[in-house]
This record gives structure tokens, C-alpha cells and sequence, in this order.
């Protein structure tokens, strides 16, 4: 596994990448004056447990789509190559479903976010077996296709997979605009890039440094929420950037994503106020 060491922001604290990040200077269509960037954000309140309850706690119909068009995508993409050995879920937040759509492909899955709170959530949901797994409805969904069929204990194997090294923790807080080059083989980013600043170079950045962590060929998938003004946790307001599919088409194409698909989901957005949709992105990494 991925040795990695805490950071001391989310995405870059006021710094600026100067490798993949660099590469995105072009204005894309929803540019908008900058408000809050990520490290004014108070990501050390954020409540793990109410996002949990208000986004998670039901399987709901957007969520759904996502894993009904995601399943299949990597089903297809490991039909002629290897088990990725290295797995990485960016900005993991309470949500385990993503680490779900990459466990039959992995032998390892690394977990990272920034907000303490999170880490200690998701350390909570894998280790302590003995809890209700909530996420039963989400694997019903998954267990028909190839490859996730064959697991029998899925809640035991994602426990398992996330913490099979005895050298390196499943969980870590880690920022993404410090994850190394070219290091994963398989990758997963959920309602992350858009969704932790109102700076329209933080969010390339982030799209950027998620991209360039995998090696050039692996698979990943990545959502959005589309024209999101923000939101709240339990009465704090948290950053987002109101993003559109060009946006994120373009910026996936900028770094050489190959087999791209970029889509808004069909079924109608309700999980919460303030969003127009949910936008998928599948592809595979290139080489940039």
C-alpha cells in the first residue's frame, strides 16, 4: 500500500501544483468569480454522521443510476486486464459505495479525506462489524454483474481489502492535491472537486491531481453535482462550485482521459436543494 502522510489542507491551502494542474489553463464555460476557496472552508465541523443520515442513510434513485452505469463500465474495462493491486477513493467523505463498485477489481483500496470526522467515520463503518451495514441496498444493486457476483461476504472483504497490509492504514486524512504521480491502477472521486470550493481552479486542480495519481490506463469513475450553489451540515454552509458537463468534459479531455463518457443522470435530483443533477464521468486515464 500507498504510504501516505497527512496533509495540512484539503486541496492546496493557497498553494498552486505546479505539474498536472498547470496543464488546465484554459477558461471553460462556467467560470465564475472565486468566493470561498477550500482552506477557508470549516472542514473540521463537518459532521460525518448527519451527511451520512441526509445523503446515504436511503438508497435514492440518482445514487442508483450512478452504480447501474458504473458497475458495468468496470466490469468491461477488467474483462482484459489485470486486478488493480492499488485502489484509491478521493475525498471518501460518508460514503462507502465507491470503495463497493471497486472491490472485486482491487486487492488493495485505499480511503482519503481531509475532514478528521470523515476518518474517523469510515474507520468506524469498516472496523466494527457488528453494526447494522446500511449499505446492504447499495451491494443489491451491484451483486448481479460479473465479478461482483462472486463475493459472498462483501462487508468482510471491503474491511479486509481496505486493511490487508498490516504496514499501511486503509483510512487516512490526506489532502488531494498532494497525492503522488502515477500510483494507483483504479480510482474513484465522488462529489468532491465541485464540492469543496467556489474557485474554479481549485476544482480543475482537483480534477487534475485525481487523474494524474493513477497510472496511465486505469479505469476511474468520478460524479458531480451540476450547478451546485452549496450547502449545509448541520448548520455550517459548506463550499460548491456550480459546474456544468462541458466543464468537466473538458477538463478530463485536457489531461488525456481516452474512452471518456461524461453524462447527467436521468432521474430527478432530490437529495437535497440547490442542485440542478448529477453528473457522471467515466474513462480512462492517459499518460499526462
Amino acid at each position: 500500500m500507498v504510504n501516505l502522510t497527512p496533509s495540512s489542507g484539503f486541496l492546496n491551502d493557497g498553494r498552486r501544483s505546479q505539474s498536472v494542474g498547470d496543464e488546465l489553463e484554459i477558461a471553460l464555460p462556467s467560470m465564475v468569480n472565486a468566493r470561498v476557496r477550500n482552506a477557508q472552508a470549516p472542514w473540521g465541523s463537518l459532521s460525518a454522521e448527519l451527511y451520512y443520515e441526509h445523503n446515504y442513510r436511503n438508497l435514492i434513485a440518482e445514487d442508483q443510476e450512478i452504480i447501474r452505469q458504473v458497475s458495468p463500465f468496470f466490469v468491461q474495462a477488467f474483462a482484459h486486464r489485470d486486478r488493480a493491486e492499488l485502489a484509491i477513493d478521493v475525498g471518501s467523505g460518508s460514503n462507502l459505495y465507491p470503495a463497493l463498485l471497486m472491490l472485486p477489481w482491487a486487492n488493495h483500496i485505499q480511503l482519503i479525506d481531509y475532514s478528521p470526522r470523515n476518518v474517523s467515520w469510515l474507520r468506524r463503518e469498516l472496523l466494527d462489524q457488528e453494526r447494522p451495514w446500511a449499505w446492504r441496498p447499495f451491494w443489491l444493486e451491484l451483486e448481479e454483474w460479473e465479478g461482483y457476483s462472486q463475493i459472498s461476504e462483501p462487508r468482510k472483504q471491503l474491511r479486509d481489502t481496505c486493511f490487508s497490509d498490516p504496514e499501511h492504514d486503509g483510512v487516512r486524512q490526506f489532502s488531494v492535491f498532494d497525492l503522488p504521480a502515477a500510483t494507483w491502477q483504479l480510482g474513484t472521486m465522488f462529489f468532491v472537486a465541485e464540492g469543496i470550493t467556489e474557485d474554479f481552479a481549485e476544482f480543475r486542480q482537483a480534477i487534475a491531481r485525481f487523474v494524474g495519481a493513477l497510472q496511465s490506463g486505469s479505469p476511474f469513475a468520478a460524479t458531480f453535482m451540476a450547478g451546485s450553489r452549496g450547502y449545509e451540515v448541520d448548520g455550517i454552509w459548506f463550499p460548491a462550485l456550480p459546474i456544468t458537463c462541458e466543464d468537466v468534459r473538458e477538463c478530463l479531455e485536457k489531461l488525456g482521459a481516452s474512452e471518456l463518457s461524461v453524462q447527467m443522470t436521468e432521474t430527478p435530483p432530490h437529495v437535497r436543494e440547490g442542485y440542478q443533477g448529477m453528473i457522471l464521468a467515466t474513462g480512462i486515464s492517459g499518460g499526462r
